[in-house]
C-alpha cells in the first residue's frame, strides 16, 4: 500500500512524501475509529469514507499530526499546515482500510 501526502505552496505542489507500508498500532486505529461517525456511512465508498474522516479530523486532531509524522519520515509541523484536509483524509482512510484488512486476515488465519 502506497501512502502519499502533498505539501502545497498556495495551489502548487511543493513537495510530496510517500510511504510504502505502515504498521499502525491497534490503539491508534481504535482512537481513530472512535472519532469517526460510521453510522453516516452507507455505501463504504472512498468518497463517503473520506468525507467522514475529514469531518472527524477536528475531534481526532491530536492523533492526526503524530500519525502523519510517524508515517512520513521527516514531515514537519509546518509542512502539515500546508497540506489539504482532503489529502490528509485520504491517508487516514487508507491507513484505516489497511488496518481493517490486516485484522481480517489475522482473524481468518488458522492457528
Amino acid at each position: 500500500m502506497e501512502l502519499k501526502l502533498d505539501i502545497y505552496d498556495k495551489k502548487e505542489v511543493k513537495k510530496t512524501y510517500t510511504a510504502e507500508t505502515y504498521d499502525i498500532m491497534f490503539g491508534t486505529v481504535e482512537d481513530l475509529i472512535d472519532a469517526i461517525d460510521f453510522d453516516k456511512i452507507q455505501s463504504g465508498k472512498n468518497d463517503e469514507l473520506i468525507a467522514a474522516v475529514a469531518k472527524a479530523i477536528p475531534k481526532a486532531f491530536g492523533l492526526i499530526k503524530p500519525l502523519l509524522k510517524d508515517i512520513f519520515d521527516g514531515l514537519t509541523d509546518d509542512e502539515i499546515k500546508h497540506c489539504r484536509v482532503s489529502d490528509i483524509a485520504k491517508v487516514v482512510v487508507n491507513v484505516i482500510k489497511f488496518a481493517i484488512v490486516q485484522v481480517s486476515v489475522g482473524a481468518s488465519e488458522k492457528n
